[in-house]
């Protein structure tokens, strides 16, 4: 129970890792592009803000150049400083910025919140707000120096971004333009409404994008952990023998192929389960009737059951038994090596026809006895095989063997050797009762008798055509049955050709 949990937790963890990890991918990755667009927009943001206040600050600039002189550039009240003021609130109000003009000394002398009546009365142009207000020295230097300045400070607790640009008085010599004063303007460092208008629509669209790879990553999760706790399942019921259950494939992928592999492992492991049990059955059964047989003829001589003057008779029976049981034993241990690779060939080149004649010549006395006409001898070609010589013998032997037994009275067997391309086919037909379709394809398999309730070959165990089809595949070659009619039955072989 302890494991079986252990197992489910496992399963459980594969599952929430996967999902995981690729929930992780999709944060990181939107978190990375999120990042990466908004620092971007909020730089190209800064840029055409600095940019615009440049313009502005040069644009007015050049006003109070055209407008004042060196003696004016002071807070006293005049007309032309009203005019620059009013200009000064239009362009602050348009941009949203704080736009003011200082003296040499970084004092503010005009700023944007004078009107007529105020700047009269007080004769001042800077209200009382600007009026306490002083560039910093270094800036001041700056603009002397650069004409132009862009710089970001602290100004009552906020991130600002300050432009300054110099005013320059005009003159009419050659000399060099001397500057009279500086106009700045100042703008608050935070989001744009840009940025804060990109940011929305990135996280509404994110959101959105989470919630459906949410729901895909779980889908795709799932059905890359469905097969593998039904291969799961199946190897558990597997392993207590139950070799039905199949692993449901409903997709074309890597995962269908392992399925389809597994599905096929599966029917492989049934069959040979089945093969297995039949084997098991039949061998019992074979073994059983003999050793049935031998035991009650054994205690028949024993306890005086059968008479003295019966019993070489019926020792003769348990003789044949005993020999039954010894060829059953040699053909199960020769397959076994056969199943396994252990069997060793020893190939070489020979004439078949000469082995062929050589194995019928040892039925001579059951063919003259059933009164057998041997048909194809007189045409028969020498062709030559390369094949090893004792496991082909086996096989003719055992063809002609039943062949020689299914043959009825004054029947015939028909014997055909010739070339068919780079093989020799040998083939082997005798009369007597054919074989019905439904049996041509089975005939060839482990403990099968034809017509098992009246088998002329009561005491075969089933063996021999399946031996002979493995030796005769080992070689290269091919062999099948055939019936054409009721009263005929035929065996075909092939084998590689000597070179």
């Amino acid at each position: 129970m302890a494991l079986s949990k252990l197992r489910a937790k496992r399963k459980s963890n594969i599952f929430f890792s996967y999902f995981v990890m690729f929930a992780m991918i999709f944060l990181v990755t939107f978190a990375v592009l999120g990042s990466s667009l908004i620092i971007l927009v909020n730089r190209y943001s800064i840029d055409e803000k600095t940019n615009l206040l440049k313009e502005n600050t040069q644009a007015i600039a050049q006003s109070v150049s055209s407008t004042l002189i060196v003696n004016n550039m002071n807070s006293s009240y005049s007309s032309e400083k009203l005019g620059i003021c009013e200009s000064l609130s239009v362009v602050s109000n348009c941009i949203d910025s704080d736009i003011f003009v200082c003296d040499n000394e970084g004092k503010i002398i005009l700023c944007k919140d004078r009107t007529e009546m105020l700047s009269y009365i007080d004769d001042s142009m800077v209200c009382s707000d600007h009026a306490s207000f002083k560039v910093d020295d270094s800036l001041i230097q700056r603009v002397y120096e650069d004409s132009t300045v862009t710089a970001s400070m602290n100004i009552d607790g906020k991130d600002c971004y300050i432009v300054g640009t110099a005013v320059v008085a005009p003159t009419y010599s050659h000399e060099s333009n001397e500057i009279i004063g500086s106009v700045f303007a100042i703008v608050e460092s935070g989001t744009t409404d840009l940025v804060q208008a990109v940011i929305k629509i990135f996280i509404s669209v994110a959101v959105l994008c989470l919630i459906a790879g949410f729901i895909m990553i779980w889908i795709l999760t799932k059905r890359m952990i469905t097969p593998l706790q039904q291969m799961s399942a199946a190897a558990k019921r597997f392993a207590v023998g139950d070799f039905s259950y199949r692993v449901k494939i409903d997709s074309n992928d890597e995962l269908a192929d392992l399925g389809y592999a597994f599905n096929d492992m599966a029917d492989a492991l049934d069959k040979l389960e089945n093969s297995r049990r039949s084997f098991v059955a039949n061998v019992s059964h074979e073994l059983k009737t003999p050793m049935t047989s031998i035991a009650g003829f054994i205690d028949g001589i024993l306890d005086g059951t059968i008479p003295k003057e019966k019993q070489d008779y019926y020792l003769k029976i348990v003789s044949d038994e005993v020999r039954r049981l010894s060829r059953l034993v040699v053909a199960m241990l020769n397959m076994s090596k056969m199943e396994s690779g252990d069997f060793e060939m020893k190939p070489k080149n020979y004439n078949i026809t000469d082995q062929i004649i050589h194995i019928l010549l040892t039925f001579e006395q059951k063919i003259e006895k059933k009164n057998i006409e041997i048909r194809g001898l007189e045409d028969i070609k020498p062709y030559r095989v390369n094949a090893d010589t004792d496991m082909i013998y086996q096989v003719i032997y055992n063809l002609f063997d039943n062949a020689v037994k299914f043959t009825n009275e004054n029947g015939y067997i028909d014997i055909s050797v010739k070339e068919a391309g780079s093989f020799i086919q040998v083939s082997i037909k005798n009369s007597g009762e054919g074989i019905n379709k439904q049996e041509l394809s089975r005939i060839f398999e482990r403990f099968y008798k034809v017509d098992k309730s009246r088998s002329l070959d009561a005491k075969g165990a089933g063996l021999g055509l399946y031996i002979v089809k493995m030796m005769v595949e080992m070689h290269g070659g091919r062999i099948y049955a055939k019936s054409d009619s009721a009263n005929e039955a035929e065996f075909v072989f092939t084998l590689p050709k000597a070179k």
